[in-house]
């Protein structure tokens, strides 16, 4: 059956965000470029994935923009404008595509692309994106008035990745995060999975969201990444809490239904009573398939018809209240 997709997680594939993911990607991160996402880019550089993770390793920032200058010509073949991305996406049945930014400053010392450059694109082509905003938590009082100010730029909701911070979501350095979202009726999306940084995966167990959503109960969240390893921990959280959702980003969905993943009770429930609550996002960029192709993979897990429809596509359309 064919299916209309909205991807819940998506890349934009840019010269300017490609570049921007090697630079300012957090030295804590480092070993993804070595280990995760190294080894299916590193070779269409013409480099090693070891080459890479030195670069990044070793170089400051100034150091690493100069190193990568000779491989320009091969990370222009690995990107494109947004005007080609619009039509690829419409090639592939995608309908909407929520692109997202974030903002490990403090951190990471290393300052990304700024939020207003999603709000442009946002704002260049609002029929086929949502953005959300990158929110660095340790900014302080700076932290709401960003929040606000992506508002009011074009952006519908915020990003952070709570292992890069060492903040558990129930930090209540947090709460006035939540209460923005709250009054501006957007989601917070949290990484919420295994990392591969030099920090603790402990601050992104899922049963701190339960915490959350059941102090902020209008609060929109979305798990990111679905909660692996801790899945029975993510599925019952997220069947408690009618606030919370549940991404599948950054895995090959076809590992979901292989038996001894530990994807099991997210199958089983996500095929019942969690049907509802399960968002297909691709984060393409680093998965070696197309977003159509992850999409055709969702299409062959052991679901029910309809909540493959769901899973793809409608979902999304109710959670982020697309016309």
């Amino acid at each position: 059956m064919s299916y209309k997709i909205i991807d819940s997680l998506c890349y934009v594939p840019t010269e300017e965000v490609f570049i921007d993911l090697l630079i300012s990607l957090p030295p804590q991160m480092a070993r993804y470029l070595k280990d995760i996402f190294g080894p299916r880019v590193a070779p269409i550089l013409g480099i090693t994935p070891e080459e890479l993770y030195k670069m990044k390793s070793t170089l400051n920032t100034s150091e690493l923009k100069e190193a990568i200058k000779p491989l320009l010509p091969k990370i222009k073949k690995l990107t494109m404008s947004i005007e080609d991305f619009v039509e690829k996406l419409n090639e592939m049945g995608v309908e909407k595509a929520i692109i997202f930014n974030l903002d490990e400053e403090t951190p990471s010392g290393i300052a990304g692309l700024p939020n207003d450059y999603y709000a442009k694109i946002v704002n260049q082509f609002p029929d086929k994106f949502i953005g959300i905003a990158g929110i660095d938590p340790l900014k302080k009082k700076k932290v709401v008035q960003e929040i606000q100010r992506s508002y009011e730029i074009g952006l519908r909701g915020i990003a952070i990745r709570p292992f890069m911070f060492q903040i558990r979501p129930t930090d209540k350095k947090m709460y006035p995060i939540y209460s923005t979202c709250v009054e501006l009726d957007i989601p917070i999306w949290f990484h919420m999975s295994i990392n591969y940084s030099t920090n603790t995966m402990e601050v992104e167990r899922p049963i701190y969201l339960d915490v959350v959503a059941q102090k902020f109960p209008e609060l929109k969240i979305i798990a990111g990444h679905g909660g692996w390893p801790w899945v029975n921990e993510m599925v019952a959280v997220a069947w408690r809490n009618p606030n919370i959702y549940i991404d599948i980003a950054s895995y090959l969905p076809k590992y979901l239904g292989m038996q001894g993943t530990g994807w099991e009770p997210l199958m089983h429930y996500g095929n019942t009573v969690l049907q509802d609550k399960i968002l297909f996002g691709s984060t393409w960029l680093f998965m070696g398939l197309s977003i159509k192709q992850l999409a055709d993979e969702v299409k062959k897990l052991p679901l029910k018809e309809k909540v493959k429809e769901k899973w793809l596509y409608s979902n999304a359309v109710r959670f982020f209240n697309i016309k």
